[in-house]
């Protein structure tokens, strides 16, 4: 019933400015439990998609299914939409800056990656506001630019993340959890409306706004106002929380009914002791400061000490009247005693368990040093009654309960050290360590008998495992997305590979080609080298006929080439002879 419970009140404005076309977009969803409002700014110039409408719909797609306001959830919600723009792309580069808030009608948190706002105002003033993921930004947090430069900065535009994004993943900026209180006002914006109305101005249009349309109408007057030539697409969406949902079960502690309850019995019994002493004669004080007595010790084996305090007040009362100092004495010490273990029991139920410990101890050394002063002081009075009831009954059951109490609170503070150290393992990521300090710390309050202790306890395990397994689901989508990384390599080089074959075997048979058409002209000798080196690629594509047959032809050049040489050296020599023959016969002649 939180949302019926809560009242938020949500309008937007998101116009073109003097574009051709708004390639803004926000959404939002308010369910049972939870809310997600989204804002996005598309950052390419595709014409026909909207990046930032696909962003803001994959958002709360994810939240519908898991709707929380953990760290964790935030961080998948965008981690979805930037899977979701890269995986629709379909050639386009689709790119966005987006920022959304989360809450559960109580406390809220809130995401962004790019340039698109989130803004808290509360009283007037800004409580939170988002940086920009821009050079501008970071010299802005550098104190390099002052914070009225930073709109109109040439570098406000040059970002270094956003959803989208091929060359690394987005930096997700994600803020801690926050509480809402009556009257805050949320704010989410693009560039569009900072670059044109500065933070002064949107809290000005926020004073005495009664509607959130009449805030975002102001805003819209006051970027229309400058009268720019070039003003980008902006939008705005405003929300009012005026009332925060509580939990009626608050109304109903113990501390809240003591509170009431305890003023008025104190208030009675003053008026019945007033009466009291009113009507009743001094014959019968005695016999009243004898049933207060008792009445102060059954309260204390009933461990009802604001009772028994209020009834050893009024014996304090009827023993002055009476003029008993001996008596004064050994109630002002049970007081004494009384109210610091009340005090204590006060510490306990707060949760401050080291004071509570600390003020035991203290009762205890009260109790060890008042029980002996009273026990002499009952010992002198002749009435028996008055030297049983502390020396006896009254002392056991004060001395058994600062005992239990004393183990009570040491318990009380084991357990929270539990949970500070299970919080504190959870904080370092180490959430197997934190999920067996919790169960500790859930066996530990069995041991107190706190249900309610037990519960925090069981929560916080809870939460423990689930963060445990969102980080191990969260592992396994990155082992998936290596595994299918490291596929896509080992095809690409496959295809690599396969290319490299065939442009080997293309090469191999274009040189077994020239190597054939030099054989076939007769130049052995050139075609050697040709039928050599296609016998290598061949050999590097495992061909073996390939080899054997460049083999053979090689052996073959080689033959034809030995074969011609010789002929040519024949030819050579019969040439020689004949013309030694011409000569000798011109001599003869």
């Amino acid at each position: 019933m939180r949302k019926e419970n809560a009242s938020f009140r949500t309008a937007f404005l998101s116009e073109e400015g003097s574009k051709l076309m708004n390639k803004d977009y926000f959404a939002y969803v308010e369910m049972e439990s939870f809310a997600c409002y989204v804002v996005a700014d598309s950052l390419d110039e595709e014409k026909n998609t909207n990046s930032a409408e696909i962003a803001v719909k994959a958002i709360l797609l994810a939240f519908m299914e898991h709707p929380s306001v953990s760290a964790a959830a935030v961080k998948k919600y965008l981690k979805k939409a930037h899977r979701q723009l890269l995986s629709d792309r379909g050639g386009m580069r689709m790119r966005a800056s987006v920022a959304l808030v989360v809450t559960d009608y109580v406390k809220f948190r809130y995401g962004m990656v790019g340039n698109s706002r989130f803004m808290l105002l509360r009283n007037g003033r800004v409580l939170f506001v988002s940086k920009d993921q821009s050079l501008s930004g970071n010299l802005l947090e550098a104190e390099q630019i002052p914070r009225d430069k930073a709109a109109t900065h040439e570098e406000r535009n040059n970002l270094y993340s956003y959803l989208g994004q091929l060359s690394q993943k987005p930096d997700w900026q994600i803020s801690g959890k926050k509480k809402l209180c009556h009257g805050d006002t949320l704010l989410l914006y693009t560039r569009g409306v900072w670059e044109n109305c500065k933070e002064g101005e949107l809290i000005e249009c926020a004073k005495d706004a009664s509607q959130p349309q009449e805030l975002a109408d102001r805003v819209e007057d006051c970027i229309l106002g400058k009268l720019r030539e070039e003003i980008e697409n902006y939008t705005i969406a405003v929300t009012f929380v005026d009332k925060v949902y509580q939990n009626p079960k608050k109304w109903l502690s113990p501390k809240k009914i003591l509170a009431i309850l305890i003023p008025a019995v104190i208030l009675l019994i003053g008026l019945g002791v007033g009466l009291f002493i009113r009507y009743q004669i001094r014959t019968k004080q005695v016999g009243e400061l004898e049933r207060h007595m008792k009445k102060a010790v059954t309260y204390i084996s009933y461990q009802n000490f604001t009772k028994a305090i209020q009834e050893y007040q009024m014996a304090e009362e009827l023993a002055v009247s009476l003029k008993k100092e001996e008596l004064q004495s050994g109630i002002a010490d049970s007081l004494l005693l009384l109210e610091q273990i009340q005090l204590a029991d006060q510490a306990m139920a707060e949760g401050d368990y080291d004071k509570a410990g600390e003020l035991y101890q203290q009762a205890s050394q009260v109790f060890q040093q008042a029980g002996g002063r009273a026990e002499e002081t009952f010992l002198e009075q002749t009435e028996d009654m008055m030297r049983r009831v502390l020396s006896a009954q009254a002392k056991d059951e004060i001395e058994e309960y600062l005992a239990d109490q004393i183990d009570q609170t040491q318990g009380y503070q084991e357990f929270y050290d539990l949970l500070e150290a299970g919080d504190r393992k959870g904080s370092y990521g180490n959430f197997t360590g934190a999920i067996e300090l919790y169960q500790q710390a859930k066996e530990k309050a069995a041991q107190l008998l706190d249900q309610e202790a037990r519960r925090q306890a069981g929560e916080k395990q809870l939460e423990a495992e689930e963060a445990l397994e969102r980080l191990q689901q969260e592992k396994m989508d990155n082992l998936e997305e290596q595994i299918q990384e490291t596929i896509i390599e080992e095809q690409a080089v496959r295809e690599l590979e396969q290319q490299e074959r065939i442009n080997n075997r293309k090469n191999a048979i274009e040189l077994e080609t020239k190597g054939n058409e030099l054989m076939k002209n007769g130049d052995y000798l050139s075609a050697i080298p040709y039928f050599e080196t296609a016998m290598l690629l061949y050999e590097e594509l495992d061909m073996a006929e390939r080899v054997h047959s460049l083999s053979l032809q090689t052996q073959a050049c080689h033959t034809l080439q030995e074969e011609s040489r010789q002929k040519a050296d024949l030819a050579a020599g019969q040439e020689s002879t004949s013309v030694s023959g011409n000569s000798v016969g011109t001599e003869n002649e």
